[in-house]
């Protein structure tokens, strides 16, 4: 049996995704068929992949989730995604990294500053319009 690095783990908490066990049974299934496979195909499903690894919905059920959601300004929407390192925003989409990483002090400072500095330039704006 595989065992999970702590940080596979909270991917999977945060993907809400359960690990299954394969068995030798399906693993034998599985073998001819990928084999008849196309080499693009399984890159295609690579990169498809990625293309969903890119960004998730937040867990609005955390407290922090929560909090995040009742700070976004009107018409901001919000994103996690995997991959990031620090909170920006993309034209009119939050993507922040996951809510474990935002738990550190220095992250939710600059997530508060980043979402203060965007409700002040998008009042600014409409208030010239």
């Amino acid at each position: 049996m595989t065992t999970l690095s702590y940080s596979q783990q909270q991917l999977l908490k945060v993907l809400q995704i359960s690990p299954v066990k394969l068995t030798d049974a399906f693993a034998s299934q599985l073998l001819p068929a990928a084999e008849s496979e196309p080499a693009q195909s399984s890159s295609d499903n690579i990169t498809s992949l990625k293309i969903e690894l890119q960004s998730v919905a937040p867990d609005l059920s955390q407290l922090l989730a929560q909090d995040i959601a009742a700070a976004l300004a009107d018409g901001l929407n919000w994103q996690i995604e995997p991959a990031a390192v620090h909170s920006h925003i993309d034209q009119y989409q939050l993507l922040t990294p996951p809510l474990l990483a935002l738990q550190r002090a220095e992250q939710k400072k600059a997530l508060w500053a980043l979402l203060s500095g965007y409700e002040k330039s998008s009042s600014e704006q409409s208030s010239h319009e």
